[in-house]
């Protein structure tokens, strides 16, 4: 893995950063929605594929030059594998180990367990478990896992390709023909809300592939940006308030396809526009800039509490009857949990590995990886 090229920036794009944040937020509430004592038919599955997006801009300011320099597809996805697997496994094991605690005692707890363990072994490799091991999620133990799968899979694509779609002409093509297959999915299931499980995964590719791609065309759209040092607004602070008004959007049944297509498709570019384009006034940054770092541990590690609420409601523990409190409780671990994950389990292990890989490299006379990845570069979705 040779790099004798810069380092990756370290700077910022803030309001990307309070996006990101706000967005997990509303992730996490939206899948404990009940505890909160609401319900509605609303749209805030449309934040994963504005995280799509967010993830194409920026993974191409950090790594298009980077890819012209010569970096190939091999030292890329390892740095994309340690950027999101510690995270990733930490959030498996505690669903895993919750779903292992539930069958003990039951009558088919045996069966169950050695189809849980069956199902752990590819979801260690960050694969998938195929539904005849029992189970109809596509990652079982963390369902919100699907998207990374689908994240690294254009990764791939996107570094393989990039002789190509380094013209931007392809990449249009691409992002159109991507557009096309996001329109047919979302009218054929009835709603974008669809890859977490095996009858929808194939769509998957489609939210995931327009997404990043057009992602990257926006970075190339809007000049391909140098910096990420951006002209300090107060009216950054809107685009936040109005993520949730216009992610959350209610609809019904006949018009879910219509809303759903109108978010991903017409908001994502203009949205990215402004964000890239401004930042928050300077006593927001940190908050925003926090909000951004723990946006991916929240993300990949709310399930575990979602199961919990679930099983608690299972054996006849009325959380709803509490709500919002059940609901308020619910996201201050949550949150907690991936701050202190993010902070003493995620970026300790991650500056073990690259050490090892560095270690390596060096063994080998090679040149030393990158330390990291920027620090907006999360992505992930559902």
């Amino acid at each position: 893995m040779a790099s004798g090229r810069q380092p990756v920036q370290p700077q910022n794009f803030v309001l990307l950063d309070g996006l990101r944040g706000f967005g997990a937020i509303l992730v996490l509430f939206g899948h404990t929605i009940y505890y909160w004592g609401l319900e509605w038919s609303a749209s805030g599955v449309v934040i994963v594929d504005l995280f799509f997006v967010l993830s194409g801009f920026v993974l191409a300011y950090a790594y298009e030059p980077r890819f012209a320099a010569g970096m190939g597809a091999r030292e890329f996805m390892t740095h994309r594998i340690v950027r999101l697997y510690p995270l990733y496994l930490l959030g498996t094991l505690i669903g895993f180990a919750i779903f292992m605690a539930a069958a003990v005692g039951d009558a088919d707890g045996q069966e169950r367990t050695l189809s849980y363990v069956l199902q752990l072994i590819p979801q260690l490799f960050m694969l998938p478990s195929p539904e005849v091991l029992g189970t109809e999620d596509v990652y079982s133990f963390n369902v919100p896992a699907w998207t990374l799968f689908f994240e690294l899979v254009v990764n791939l694509v996107y570094v393989l390709a990039f002789r190509w779609l380094r013209h931007t002409w392809v990449l249009v093509m691409v992002v159109a023909g991507c557009a096309l297959a996001l329109i047919y999915t979302v009218f054929y299931f009835g709603s974008i809300d669809a890859g977490p499980q095996w009858d929808n995964f194939v769509a998957g590719f489609a939210r995931a592939g327009f997404g990043f791609f057009a992602g990257v065309l926006g970075y190339r759209l809007l000049g391909s940006p140098r910096t990420a040092k951006r002209p300090e607004k107060k009216s950054a602070l809107i685009v936040v308030v109005l993520l949730p008004i216009i992610c959350l959007t209610p609809a019904t049944e006949q018009m879910r396809p219509f809303v759903d297509i109108a978010l991903a498709m017409l908001l994502s570019l203009p949205l990215l526009w402004v964000a890239q384009s401004m930042g928050p006034p300077a006593r927001f940054n940190a908050l925003f800039t926090i909000g951004g770092r723990i946006s991916y541990a929240v993300y990949i590690l709310h399930q575990p509490f979602r199961e919990l609420a679930a099983r608690a409601a299972w054996h006849d523990i009325n959380l709803y009857s509490v709500a919002p409190l059940s609901g308020i409780v619910i996201m201050i671990l949550a949150v907690s949990l991936a701050y202190f994950a993010e902070r003493y389990y995620d970026r300790p292990v991650r500056r073990w590995i690259v050490a090892k890989l560095r270690q390596r490299a060096a063994s080998r006379g090679a040149s030393a990886p990158a330390a990291a990845e920027p620090k907006s570069s999360t992505a992930f979705a559902e």
